[in-house]
């Protein structure tokens, strides 16, 4: 069986997107004017960085735009070439560019069964633009393919009376009901519920949709994790236009696994210093083991919904593989090592200043954004 150790969340800065939801973080944050990212190496240089020799073995590559992945212009070559590396790959999507799931769908059925297409369902935002049928069409394309998927709703106030419908639809298109995340707020550090009810009233009124991936969630909301997380040790986050690559979220970058191939990556977990209000991406850090001291369910369970027909959304190589938690793959810290990685922790990060000062600053200016409520202002 194929191990999987390491989880890489590969973010591609552009802004193009075809739907621009009022509730999506780009639109929170004012961003959508950003479609001058130049990126920096070709195709075949990213998949030879991200190679299994220089990761350590099998990995999970998440590849996210800031606005639709599948606009990217380089997201087939960049698939198929992670895929043919032996990495398992899932792709963000809002499933409207059929054109692009057509070309992915087009290769090897020994590639696409560790291929995994998260698919966002955007129940206004299609419905308005006439482009249901397009959707729903490219869900059971995926579906009857060797491919994984599952179907990802937004939770908002606005569509909360439409549930019986929109959950129907899922049924009817894709044998199930959708999974839903959590909205946040990301105009706001604390990143706090994106809804007007009371947080009884919000886990109430989505909890109709008995979603695991809901659950886990909202279990994590507004909770500082203090155990020793082990993202920047077995995950990584990393700027595909540069190579600029960070231990996790809101983290400085430390080093670019692009510029030098003959360098090895350096791997170090944030620990016990994470700076979040809470682990909003713990559907996928903690579901995989990030923090192995928490029980969480599988990024199976998570993911995964049997269908009326007894199918499954998530099947093949991704059942095998969302089944496994990075601690069963990867060798856990001792005490000590603990200890050393607390209290170097402050050197660490003084010498990361150094390595990327355009990206500090750049950071800095959105903390400042947000801590003054300048967002909302502009």
């Amino acid at each position: 069986m194929v191990k999987i150790n390491k989880l890489i969340l590969c973010f591609i800065p552009t802004n193009l997107c075809n739907l621009r939801c009022d509730y999506c973080l780009v639109t929170q944050t004012k961003e959508w004017e950003r479609n001058d990212i130049e990126f920096s190496y070709p195709v075949e240089h990213i998949i030879k960085a991200l190679s299994k020799e220089r990761l350590g073995g099998t990995c999970y590559i998440n590849l996210t735009a800031q606005g639709e992945t599948l606009l990217y212009k380089d997201i087939v070559p960049l698939t198929r070439g992670l895929l043919e590396e032996g990495h398992a790959v899932e792709i963000i999507t809002n499933a409207t560019v059929s054109k692009r799931i057509d070309e992915i769908l087009a290769f090897p059925d020994e590639l696409l069964t560790n291929l995994f297409f998260k698919c966002s369902y955007h129940y206004e935002q299609i419905k308005d633009k006439n482009i249901e049928k397009v959707y729903w069409n490219n869900i059971k394309k995926i579906k009857a393919s060797p491919c994984s998927l599952t179907l990802e709703l937004m939770p908002y106030d606005k569509i909360s009376e439409s549930i019986p419908d929109l959950t129907q639809r899922c049924v009817d298109n894709a044998g199930a009901v959708c999974h839903a995340t959590v909205g946040r707020n990301d105009a706001k550090n604390s990143k706090a519920l994106l809804t007007d009810m009371s947080e009884s009233e919000y886990v109430a009124t989505w909890s109709k949709l008995d979603s695991a991936m809901f659950k886990l969630k909202m279990k994590l909301f507004g909770v500082k994790r203090k155990e020793f997380c082990y993202a920047g040790q077995w995950s990584l986050l990393v700027d595909i236009s540069s190579g600029e690559a960070s231990q996790c979220y809101g983290r400085m970058n430390t080093q670019n696994i692009f510029k030098d191939l003959s360098k090895p990556i350096k791997f170090r977990p944030v620990g016990h210093t994470c700076t979040q209000a809470y682990c909003f991406n713990g559907h996928a850090h903690i579901a995989w083991g990030i923090i192995p001291e928490y029980n969480a369910p599988s990024y199976y369970e998570i993911r995964n919904r049997t269908c009326i027909d007894g199918t499954n959304w998530v099947k093949g190589g991704c059942e095998s593989l969302f089944k496994q938690k990075f601690v069963d793959n990867n060798k856990e810290f001792s005490s000590i090592q603990k200890l050393w990685n607390t209290l170097s922790n402050p050197w660490f990060l003084f010498a990361s200043l150094f390595h990327d000062i355009p990206g500090v600053i750049r950071k800095s200016k959105k903390f400042y954004k947000i801590v003054t409520g300048k967002f909302k202002q502009e």
